[in-house]
């Protein structure tokens, strides 16, 4: 009866002080999933709100590089691939042209963009943490991060604490 009269007690307490969390693409309030769009019904704190509003601006940034990059990473492979020269029979003659040249440009261009992407989605991941932390009162005063910073001539990684 103890154990019982526990577990309903327990689980009252739960649902009294539910917590945001975040699965995969998904924010979960009271065992309710709500998409991202809808995180004003989720989110109480208004500096929660904004963090998961930086969020979704970088998500959508991210996103946009990630797929150009996809594709120029791909349209430069794929014109790599198809060789130097492309033989075409017409009228039982035979031409040579030379394939489409640029490939190495796509390429080296798609990698760029999936790299300037990388640190969108990183930040986004961040915002969405903070908002979730600041909206069920956790303590933020210890966040260690990395950073990327131009350092004269180059880049520099630093750890922050």
């Amino acid at each position: 009866m103890k154990k019982i009269l526990l577990l309903s007690l327990s689980i009252c307490f739960q649902t009294a002080f539910s917590q945001v969390s975040m699965e995969k693409n998904k924010l979960v309030k009271d065992g309710v999933k709500y998409k991202f769009s809808k995180y004003e019904e989720v989110f109480q704190n208004n500096d929660a709100k904004s963090y998961f509003k930086k969020a979704r601006t970088n998500k959508t940034v991210s996103e946009i590089f990630a797929y150009t990059g996809g594709f120029g990473l791909g349209f430069g492979l794929a014109t790599l691939i198809s060789g130097k020269e492309n033989t075409i029979h017409a009228n039982g003659t035979t031409y040579t042209k030379e394939a489409k040249k640029g490939g190495w440009g796509f390429l080296l261009s798609g990698v760029g963009l999936i790299g300037i992407g990388i640190p969108f989605a990183l930040a986004a991941d961040e915002n969405a943490k903070k908002a979730i932390q600041t909206e069920n009162g956790e303590s933020t005063v210890f966040q260690p991060y990395f950073k990327l910073e131009s350092a004269g001539n180059g880049l520099a990684l630093s750890y922050n604490f």
